[in-house]
This record gives structure tokens, C-alpha cells and sequence, in this order.
């Protein structure tokens, strides 16, 4: 029987450096003001990045490439099916199957701040954490088929 391998071993190698650069934009982007690790707040400082794990922000930014991607653009309406937090748990049972159990948590802002990298708009909702995307429902089915299939 062929050894499954781990698959932070294969994309990663302890690249932290050069991806702590790719991220750094996000701490002086001024849409992200009052993000931190638990998701959206009143608050007004930038994003402190070092309240994050990188491991799980790289990792979630590759499930949101590989499912929500939609090879027509990129969707106008936010979809207000499905919050962040309600995403987030969608790519963590994802990585939990991916990584072997390794990663099995992203946190609410994780989520937010992977999507925000990967180009999506955010949309507040009043009185939460949460945000709704501009993701359309298809790239949302393609994530729960594979869901289906783990």
C-alpha cells in the first residue's frame, strides 16, 4: 500500500518567509479595519497578521482557489446563503480530510482574510462577526459536492 503523504510537506516546505510577504498587504489594507481572529469587530485598528496561524490562512486560501473559484469572473451579487462562519466550517471538514486530521480548525477570520486575499469581496452583517461574500452559488455547490465525496 502506497504511504499517503502529508500534504502541507508537498506545498509548504517552511516557506513562511515568502509567504509572510505575499500576505503583508493585508495589514495596511484599510477594508480590513476591526478584523481579527475571531472575525469582524466595531473596531478600527488594521489587521495585526501575527494573530493568525499561517499554516491554516495558506491552507484555506488553497481550498477557496481550488472550489470557489469561478472560471467566469468573479460574482456582483453577495451571496446571503451562506455567512463566513458557514463557509469556514465547509473548508476546515475539507482540510480535516486533505491534511490527515492535521488542520480540523480555520477560525471565522481566517476565513475572512483567505477569501479577502484571494479577491472576493466581503459584506458586513450587522451585529456579528460575519460577512457574506460575492461568491456564486455554483462555486458553493462545487464545495459541498466535494464534501459529499470525503
Amino acid at each position: 500500500m502506497e504511504e499517503q503523504k502529508d500534504y502541507l510537506y508537498y506545498f509548504w516546505q517552511n516557506n513562511t518567509g515568502d509567504w509572510m510577504r505575499e500576505f503583508a498587504y493585508l495589514s495596511k489594507d484599510k477594508t480590513l479595519k476591526g478584523l481579527t481572529f475571531g472575525g469582524l469587530t466595531e473596531g478600527t485598528k488594521l489587521v495585526n497578521l501575527s494573530e493568525f496561524n499561517l499554516e491554516e490562512l495558506m491552507c484555506a486560501q488553497d481550498i477557496i482557489k481550488c472550489y470557489f473559484h469561478s472560471p467566469s469572473g468573479r460574482y456582483h451579487k453577495f451571496n446571503e446563503d451562506y455567512s463566513s462562519y458557514g463557509m469556514k466550517h465547509m473548508v476546515e471538514r475539507l482540510l480535516n480530510k486533505i491534511t490527515h486530521g492535521r488542520i480540523n480548525y480555520i477560525s471565522n477570520g481566517t476565513l475572512i482574510l483567505a477569501m479577502h486575499h484571494c479577491g472576493y469581496k466581503f459584506q458586513r452583517i450587522p451585529d456579528t462577526p460575519n460577512c457574506y461574500f460575492n461568491v456564486p452559488k455554483k462555486c458553493i455547490k462545487r464545495m459541498e459536492d466535494a464534501l459529499r465525496e470525503v
